[in-house]
Order: C-alpha cells, then structure tokens, then sequence
C-alpha cells in the first residue's frame, strides 16, 4: 500500500494518511506500525528513533496537579453537600420560619450534613 507522509525537519514521520496531503511524500511497502518507529535519515536511509526520555515532572507541575485535584474534590463536596442540605435541612428552616420546629432542629439538621461531608484536606 502507498502511504503518504509529511516528515518532519529530522526525518521523523509526522503525519501519515491514504491521500495526498501538501507537502507529503509517497512512500510504499511500509507499514504505519515501522513508520511510528523509525525515522529516514538525510540520506534516505531509514532508522528506528529512540525511545522518548521521560521527564520527571516539575514541584510546580506536582503543585499544580495536586491544586486541581483538590479544587475538584472541594467541588464535588460542595455540591453533595448542597443537595443533602436542599432535602433535609431546608425544610427543617422553613417549619421552623412558620414556628413549626425549633432553631435547633435546623441547626442539627445542617450541622449532621457537614459532618457527613468534611471538607478535603489540602495537598
């Protein structure tokens, strides 16, 4: 099958498609598998690239990742804490407007809620 492939300035395949693309060349007899694992040297020879490096990420990077989860944890929270305050504490508020149950029924009824759903610890 004919490939047609944009490389790249090192030679490294960096885009590989059935159709001609601007830019792309032919290339035939080679698999999309090979392509993703070599490169074609300036001489028209063909290598297999090296495995990427891993990089470790940063303490900013960590920071950040760790921020995020966090933010995304206290969202969750929030929300789960509204909605059970919605079903349980809520109309326990409105009794007590019409003096149908006490302030403290309320205030239990809250405070029982955000027992429930501590707040996350910071990273």
């Amino acid at each position: 099958m004919t490939w047609h492939v944009l490389f790249t300035e090192d030679g490294t395949p960096g885009w590989i498609g059935e159709a001609a693309r601007e830019g792309s060349e032919p290339v035939e007899g080679l698999t999309v598998d090979f392509l993703a694992t070599h490169r074609r040297t300036a001489r028209g020879k063909w290598v297999v690239r090296a495995a990427p490096v891993a990089v470790e990420p940063t303490a900013e990077e960590l920071a950040a990742v760790a921020e995020a989860a966090y933010q995304a944890a206290l969202a969750d929270r929030d929300e789960a804490v509204r909605a059970a305050l919605a079903v349980e504490a809520d109309p326990l508020f409105f009794r007590w407007q019409r003096e149908e149950a006490t302030r403290d029924d309320w205030l239990a009824a809250v405070a029982a809620v955000r027992a429930r759903f501590p707040r996350p610890g910071r990273p």
